[in-house]
């Protein structure tokens, strides 16, 4: 929870120079994720997304930091979306930053909605209440995750496993695998193993190749990628997530319908979560599950001996708040429309 401030003063920074110390400064708050960087906006302009970025400053130290993602439409209107953000002490996410995110974009009329990765508190939750943020009615995640303890050597973090998820491990071990981290990752390939599963398990596209190739180029080495080959080289499975300071966030995830008779997925994870461990990453997010919605995904992360969390999640405002009804319905109908 975070105690009431002193007034602080929002800034658009827009300055290149500025911007040059941006995730520096971010690393430094509460809640700062992967998210928030200026990669991670660079990255969403390429699917026409335009970033934006705030500082809360009290005097001359910043407190709170926030990046949006903008997408405009006819007549002056807009959506703003921060995933994995703000950064920083709450109590600074006030009527003031609402005023600075509607001036700074100079719309006639905004829907902003923030995803905060900041574990959630009550307190918190009645701060943001009463500086004008509401709860969305339709959610695009559920709020909660689970938190993988990467600081545990890799005997403690095995125990902890299911016995179910250790045995899949062990059977992984049968079928002549090689897992290794892919320094090059190739959209196109990684794009066909997308495809195997999505046709298997009937879902809507998860990636698009270009998407996954402007995620390789704009996130660098902070995206790590590993792969799971069988013994003629085809690939079977992949993994990935991305990096800063002593976090990663689950990424990427796909395993051709091979090598789900293989358990492809139980090394690939195993593999990269021990590459983590060992770069001296501690805390590993399994960025987001749905227990009740997505039920093999939830049971593969949870068997890891992972945590359950809850963020502080989802909050909404809107100039004029009457645009949050149709926004909500538009989300409602296409939930990945962010």
């Amino acid at each position: 929870m975070d105690g009431e401030l002193p007034v602080v003063t929002w800034k658009l920074i827009a300055d290149v120079q500025a911007l040059a110390g941006w995730d520096r400064d971010l690393h430094a708050h509460d809640g700062y994720s992967i998210y928030q960087t200026l990669a991670w906006g660079e990255h969403r302009r390429a699917s026409g997304w335009a970033p934006y970025r705030w500082a809360a400053f009290d005097g001359e130290r910043i407190v709170a930091m926030a990046q949006g993602l903008l997408r405009r439409y006819p007549c002056g209107t807009g959506v703003m979306w921060m995933p994995g953000g703000p950064a920083g002490e709450v109590a600074a996410w006030n009527e003031d930053f609402q005023h600075a995110v509607f001036h700074g974009t100079g719309l006639r009329a905004l829907y902003c909605r923030f995803n905060s990765f900041k574990n959630r508190h009550d307190d918190d939750e009645r701060l943001l209440a009463d500086r004008g943020w509401r709860r969305p009615r339709a959610r695009l995640t559920t709020g909660l995750s689970l938190h993988y303890d990467l600081a545990r050597p890799e005997a403690d973090r095995l125990a902890a496993c299911s016995r179910n998820w250790r045995h899949n491990l062990k059977r992984s071990e049968k079928y002549g695998l090689t897992v290794d981290r892919w320094a090059a990752p190739d959209a196109s390939a990684l794009r066909s193993i997308y495809t195997d599963m999505e046709d298997y398990k009937h879902l809507a596209q998860q990636h698009s190749k270009d998407y996954l190739r402007s995620l390789f180029e704009h996130l660098g080495d902070r995206v790590v990628v590993y792969r799971c080959r069988d013994a003629s080289g085809a690939m079977l499975a992949c993994r990935a997530c991305a990096v800063m300071g002593d976090k990663a966030w689950d990424l990427l995830a796909a395993t051709a319908v091979a090598g789900r008779k293989s358990y492809a997925s139980y090394a690939a994870f195993w593999a990269l979560t021990q590459h983590c461990h060992q770069q001296g990453i501690r805390h590993y997010d399994l960025a987001g599950v749905d227990p009740a919605g997505n039920r093999g995904v939830y049971d593969f992360k949870k068997g890891t001996g992972a945590t359950p969390i809850e963020y502080l999640g989802e909050w909404e405002w809107a100039y004029p708040g009457l645009i949050s009804l149709p926004a909500n319905w538009l989300i409602g109908m296409r939930r990945n429309v962010m």
